[in-house]
């Protein structure tokens, strides 16, 4: 196993629309890249993970959740291969951040109830509604598979401010 780079703001495969990756060809590398990205994930402390942050142009992402909301409640891993967002109702605004632009936070609405149909790790399509914290993860990392960061639901009104804070911060990024 090992930690892989996370993409940082700027970097062009964070824009890119991924398309459909044909899980019989991912299928082989599969169990090595969410062993990897986990481990990546775990190590950064992060929710989700999307293959185009470790600079893999898979439309494909790994969310992990605790299942509880006890602390130290075991993680429950999610891993979405080609999704799709079927429906959202209701909204919330809630402080998000995100690996690729490391340091920065910002309130963004989002969807409280999602519906999102994708392919699991095992090749199975799967539908799946979603509340609260793995709502807003599987909001958040489809997102990123369609070359959208959460600064983009930003008021524009913001971007100067936002631009300011990512021109500080990435001179801590490596």
């Amino acid at each position: 196993m090992s930690i892989l780079r996370v993409t940082k703001y700027g970097e062009s495969i964070l824009r890119q629309k991924l398309k459909p990756v044909d899980y019989k060809e991912l299928a082989p590398k599969l169990p090595q890249l969410l062993k990897d990205m986990e481990e990546t994930c775990l190590a950064v402390r992060g929710v989700g993970l999307a293959a185009n942050q470790i600079g893999l142009d898979y439309r494909m992402a790994l969310i992990l959740i605790p299942e509880s909301d006890e602390e130290n409640a075991p993680l429950k891993r999610y891993v979405i291969i080609n999704p799709k967002i079927l429906s959202m109702r209701g909204e919330k605004i809630e402080e998000e951040g995100c690996l690729s632009l490391p340091g920065l936070w910002a309130e963004v609405k989002r969807a409280t109830d999602v519906t999102i149909q994708y392919i699991d790790e095992n090749g199975v399509e799967q539908v799946k509604r979603a509340r609260g914290l793995l709502a807003k993860a599987f909001q958040h990392e489809v997102d990123h598979l369609d070359g959208k960061l959460f600064i983009d639901l930003l008021d524009p009104t913001l971007k100067p401010e936002i631009k300011k804070a990512i021109k500080k911060l990435r001179s801590k990024w490596n």
